[in-house]
């Protein structure tokens, strides 16, 4: 174990480990920030980021703690009693004093617009002279606009996806999650800037003694080929993993403080309707973190395996940068159709927000699906078990010259 703080500290001493860490911090703190000052949806008059923004923010969370908790037909028809009285009087619903009712009139009118209920033009006046009985029929439309899509799916995933749904809880569980959910809307490509710049600080981790000619020496001590190697391996997931958590949390810390806790309590569907997850989401935003996670153990599995087969630092993050980002973009934009989908779905840092609320499955050989998140979850760890062990057994036979 003292080899490996030994070579953690080696990575850690680099310069360009220095200036890569640097560059993820400034990069998680700006971006997290600057949504706590977003105008999420207050009215085209704030331009975000604004301190005027930010306060709305507040009150719209402070307010919604009148409204936490389950969404049930009473509340539905307190939040449009209180709207319409508001409407009588021709304010604004969009005014900051009014925002929660209406937000709660919004998650709704995105329900019954998928069931042609309602149309989006003046939808609050829509909504507010809808009768009691149509919008305390808010689980049913949902249920129905859900089944509609499962049966608009493909047929092997039909089965999954109605279990996925049958666990979701009724009624959901209600609080203003748009600072939070604006939060998350990013937070899969700020994961994968954070991982790309700690996997590139991970190319010198063998390659640099080749360059250097350091291993013509410990390649000759004892433990400096297998024991030295495995601690290497070690030391690039600690730093790796651990590195990735740090960050994160210092993202997920500055989110809690800009919007509070309360609401990712609140279930997923609050956010999307659409989502078929039966999740918080608080635990819609740890699947996300804990699949960046392993992709970013993966990258790190990648940069070991390249860098001790390589002689210097430039190639390695060449073929990183075409593994990580080239690979990516082409899987992204859907310019790898000739190889197979569940191949596809294994690199690194393809899981976003929209997939998960979106509930995309993925079609497995034997015919049968499941989330592709999961997925990933289940194959990505097979970069560790193959490339690690691949690395160390490449740096192990170096020869000598």
């Amino acid at each position: 174990m003292t080899l490996v703080w030994w070579e953690l500290k080696k990575i850690l001493k680099r310069r360009m480990t220095k200036v890569l860490l640097a560059l993820c911090l400034a990069l998680v703190v700006a971006e997290s920030l600057s949504m706590g000052f977003a105008n999420l949806g207050f009215g085209e008059q704030v331009e975000a980021p604004t301190w005027e923004s930010r306060a709305r923010s507040i009150q719209a969370t402070r307010d919604a703690g009148a409204w936490h908790g389950p969404l049930t037909a009473e509340t539905l028809l307190d939040a449009r009693n209180d709207c319409r009285e508001r409407l009588a009087k021709a304010e604004d619903l969009a005014d900051a004093e009014t925002f929660v009712q209406g937000d709660i009139l919004y998650l709704a009118a995105t329900v019954f617009t998928e069931e042609g209920i309602i149309t989006w033009p003046d939808w609050p006046a829509q909504m507010t002279a809808l009768d009691d009985g149509t919008l305390t029929g808010l689980y049913e439309a949902w249920d129905s606009a859900a089944e509609q899509r499962i049966q608009n799916s493909p047929a092997s995933w039909q089965e999954p996806l109605r279990a996925l749904k049958d666990r979701v809880r009724t009624p959901f569980t209600y609080d203003w999650v748009d600072g939070h959910y604006g939060e998350l809307g990013m937070v899969d490509n700020l994961m994968f800037l954070v991982g790309l710049m700690l996997c590139a600080a991970l190319a010198p981790v063998f390659c640099a003694e080749v360059r250097t000619r350091v291993y013509t020496i410990s390649h000759c001590t004892r433990g400096g080929r297998g024991r030295l190697a495995a601690a290497k391996v070690g030391a690039a997931l600690l730093f790796a993993g651990g590195g990735f958590v740090v960050l994160m949390g210092v993202f997920v810390v500055i989110q809690v403080a800009m919007f509070g806790a309360r609401g990712l309590s609140a279930s997923v569907q609050v956010a999307s309707p659409q989502c078929l997850l039966p999740l918080t989401l608080g635990q819609t935003e740890a699947l996300l973190l804990l699949c960046g996670l392993m992709s970013c153990l993966a990258g790190a599995a990648i940069a070991a395996a390249l860098s001790a087969r390589m002689e210097s630092e430039f190639p390695v993050l060449l073929c990183l940068f075409g593994v990580l980002v080239f690979l990516r973009g082409l899987a992204t934009i859907g310019l790898l159709r000739g190889v197979p989908n569940a191949v596809i779905q294994t690199l690194p840092f393809l899981t976003s927000l929209g997939e998960l609320t979106g509930t995309v499955m993925i079609t497995l050989p034997g015919g049968g699906a499941m989330l592709t998140a999961l997925y990933r979850l289940a194959v990505q760890p097979l970069y560790l078990v193959v490339l690690l062990p691949l690395a160390w057994r490449a740096y192990v036979r170096r020869q000598v010259r």
